[in-house]
């Protein structure tokens, strides 16, 4: 007879379940919902639609009616508006070089904060 202190421990059998392996079509639908992929889709569909714009409508056609007219539309106003900033850019540069590093740290808050804010709204 065995005493309590010398009795041998059980041993439970160990079951090994496999692992189920995901297809290659599972994973790749898995990746391409990813908010990432999705972008990247969207980049390269509208990439391939303008260059089958550009292939039908042809390169001269598309600048001479297009480009052009938008380039002369929009470049004046570019132009005045940048202008019309530099007092505000040559004084919001003066902010940051007049500022202590602890001053531009929170400079930096604080133009972070007011530039979320408009594209929050």
């Amino acid at each position: 007879m065995a005493t309590a202190s010398h009795a041998r421990p059980r041993r439970r059998a160990v079951v090994h379940h496999p692992v189920a392996k995901s297809s290659f079509s599972a994973s790749l639908l898995r990746a391409a919902g990813t908010k990432t992929a999705r972008t990247a889709l969207v980049v390269i569909g509208a990439a391939g639609l303008a260059a089958l714009a550009v292939a039908i409508v042809g390169p001269k056609r598309l600048e001479r009616d297009l480009i052009k007219p938008l380039r002369g539309a929009i470049e004046p106003q570019a132009e005045k508006l940048w202008a019309d900033s530099r007092p505000l850019r040559e004084q919001i540069a003066g902010l940051f070089q007049n500022a202590t590093p602890k001053g531009r740290e929170r400079l930096v808050r604080n133009f972070q904060s007011w530039i979320g804010h408009f594209h929050a709204t």
